[in-house]
């Protein structure tokens, strides 16, 4: 029995023909579609498990430690010095010697600190040994330890406070930390070689908002003292 070239058949059956491909098309992008929004999310998640496992090769392999050691100091500095000493490269535009030390110092010290613990085995380094501090100084436990998968899981999803795809390739996640909920980590995963990627880290205090939705203004120093003492000599 030989068959039909297609540009033989009958209207009809080339209408039923594309609609059953169309079909088959809509019905594999319903299921592929939870798989690829997932697929990030397990990545973040295999790297947070990565490292408190101590599992290096999955690290090296899913994190472009380079340009995020770059992110981390530069989050790092400002958490430390501050916005406006961090981002100062020109010493004379610092005001007084306190603040050259402490700039000075405080990069010296988070460029250390990155350099030394931000690599696919002194990462799970230095959460071990903020572990051990944490159970045998602090005597704090960790909610996670002896719970099942999915309440893991579940503790991890409520700590997230933002997720979005930025473009089908670029995914970014924003995340409180387990133990001080006023730290955040900002990650960014990118799609390469068929494998999700952190290129970016950065690290950051949460700062809640005002009622009104304005962040809260830093308390201002008292100066009645200081003009006070100034009108006394003046006098």
């Amino acid at each position: 029995m030989t068959q039909r070239p297609i540009d033989a058949w009958p209207a009809s059956e080339m209408g039923k023909l594309l609609m059953r491909r169309i079909a088959l098309v809509i019905c594999a992008g319903f299921l592929c579609a939870p798989v690829y929004l997932g697929w990030p999310f397990h990545t973040a998640w295999s790297i947070k498990e990565a490292v408190e496992a101590g599992d290096s090769g999955y690290l090296a392999r899913h994190v472009e430690w380079t340009p995020v050691k770059v992110t981390l100091k530069e989050s790092m500095s400002r958490m430390v010095l501050g916005p406006q000493e961090a981002s100062l490269e020109d010493k004379q535009q610092r005001q007084g010697l306190w603040a050259n030390f402490k700039a000075y110092y405080g990069r010296t010290m988070v460029d250390t600190l990155v350099e030394r613990y931000a690599n696919p085995t002194g990462l799970p380094t230095l959460f071990s040994y903020g572990r051990t501090v944490r159970r045998d100084l602090l005597g704090t436990t960790d909610p996670d330890d002896g719970q099942p998968l999915h309440v893991r899981i579940a503790n991890a999803w409520q700590r997230i406070d933002r997720a979005a795809f930025i473009t089908p390739t670029r995914f970014e996640i924003e995340m409180r930390d387990k133990f001080e909920p006023t730290r955040v980590y900002a990650g960014v995963l990118e799609l390469k070689d068929w494998r999700w990627m952190v290129t970016e880290l950065r690290v950051r205090q949460h700062q809640p908002d005002t009622p009104t939705g304005q962040p809260i203004a830093p308390p201002q120093p008292e100066t009645t003292d200081l003009r006070f003492s100034s009108r006394i000599a003046t006098r």
